[in-house]
């Protein structure tokens, strides 16, 4: 069997560069650490590193070595983690998963408050939108979004809960001719250039793509930000506007103007997600209580 400890050295020799950069990122000696990879190579069998002109470099294997290893070191990881909490006298675990706005602007009181009434409790949070690598274990809630009109997610084993319905709003430079209505009509933004926030065409993008086509008009992206938060400040720079749920909008800067948007007026729906077996947890039914209500 594999020496882990081996294999973390081994790791952070592959990560650093250099021997001599992991021995420092490790607290190790050089020597100590070139000991550790010259074992796991003989351990495994396989050249693991090369040298290449006056330092060295991962073989193939050794590369392919490290990334396999990242599953297996991730499950240590978390097993550290567990066997800290029953030291800790903490049995029971929550898990919750969350798109990014409402995990930012509901989840810090959320569990600030399960933590407090729950001392016993660990809590784990994650993302569940595109590009975030999926919880190792289903999560004891599930918070997504939905596009109203179409048919209700369903998960199996979970119950659902609607939470709320939410707007979405324009927002604008502060100086921009509309900036001072008190609503603005999609058909207005026809000719403005517009920020995309959504890349990764989520339910987000794809209500903001149906209200577009609703009011007759084809927006003229002029940048393509990664988030909400790369999306406002590119309007905060008077580069152009764009459309978000009104959840994401609660720290803007001075510079923004949110308006309500109408005719159409988009909106998504928030829903979250329930394990039955999670539902037998008071903490869990707790996190439901808090949702509803910051919701």
């Amino acid at each position: 069997m594999v020496d882990v400890n081996r294999l973390r050295v081994f790791r952070a020799v592959v990560a650093s560069g250099s021997v001599n950069a992991a021995a420092s990122h490790l607290g190790y000696t050089p020597s100590a650490v070139s000991q550790h990879v010259s074992a796991l190579q003989k351990e495994t069998k396989l050249t693991l590193i090369e040298r290449s002109g006056r330092g060295i470099v991962p073989t193939a294997a050794g590369l392919e070595l490290a990334s396999r290893s990242d599953e297996l070191m991730g499950t240590l990881a978390r097993l550290d983690g567990a066997i800290d909490d029953l030291r800790q006298g903490r049995t029971e675990t929550l898990s919750v998963c969350s798109f990014a706005s409402a995990a930012e602007e509901w989840m810090p009181s959320v569990a600030a408050t399960v933590l407090r009434e729950f001392p016993d409790v660990t809590f784990t949070f994650r993302l569940n939108e595109n590009g975030v690598a999926p919880p190792p274990m289903p999560p004891d809630l599930d918070i997504r979004t939905e596009v109203p009109g179409d048919d209700a997610t369903r998960i199996d084993g979970y119950e659902r809960h609607v939470l709320t319905t939410e707007p979405y709003v324009a927002l604008l430079p502060k100086d921009h001719p509309l900036a001072g209505q008190d609503e603005v009509r999609m058909s207005d933004l026809a000719d403005e250039p517009w920020i995309d926030d959504d890349p990764g065409k989520t339910t987000c993008g794809l209500i903001v793509a149906q209200a577009t086509k609703a009011a007759g008009i084809a927006p003229r992206y002029v940048a393509y930000a990664g988030d909400h938060h790369g999306g406002i400040a590119f309007v905060a720079a008077g580069i152009g506007v764009t459309v978000i749920p009104q959840l994401a909008t609660g720290n803007l800067p001075v510079s923004v103007v949110s308006l309500p948007v109408v005719d159409p007026s988009p909106h998504r729906r928030i829903v979250v997600h329930v394990h039955r077996q999670a539902l037998l947890k008071p903490a869990a039914r707790r996190v439901l209580e808090l949702l509803t209500a910051a919701a």
